[in-house]
């Protein structure tokens, strides 16, 4: 499968604050973890976690990547199949400090009707 990635404007004014060697490790670290997709799925999949949880949205592509002690990624990964891709998105880079707040706000944004109950 192909690796696609896609990086929201949010994303891009996030990492762009890093100085130029933090930015540097983030987007090799972010790229060493992905290209696992292709060849060891199951160790990216362990790399990658949800910091929150939310009752009826198990099957969701959101996730937290961890980068070092303190800098995180947000990101979704979702396979397609059809044109045997891997369509990851990089949503946000935050400090850990600021995660699940974060997470959680994109995850009630992105699964609203799932939350609510409704289907």
């Amino acid at each position: 499968m192909e690796l696609l990635f896609e990086s929201t404007k949010v994303f891009e004014k996030e990492i762009s604050k890093f100085p130029n060697k933090t930015k540097e490790k983030i987007i090799c670290k972010l790229n060493y973890y992905c290209s696992l997709l292709e060849s060891d799925s199951s160790t990216f999949y362990g790399k990658v976690y949800k910091p929150i949880k939310f009752k009826g949205c198990s099957e969701s592509s959101l996730y937290a990547l961890r980068i070092d002690h303190d800098i995180r990624i947000i990101l979704t990964v979702d396979e397609d199949p059809i044109f045997e891709q891997v369509i990851i998105t990089l949503l946000h880079v935050v400090r850990h400090s600021s995660l699940e707040k974060t997470f959680k706000g994109i995850a009630e944004s992105l699964y609203q009707k799932h939350l609510n109950g409704d289907n």
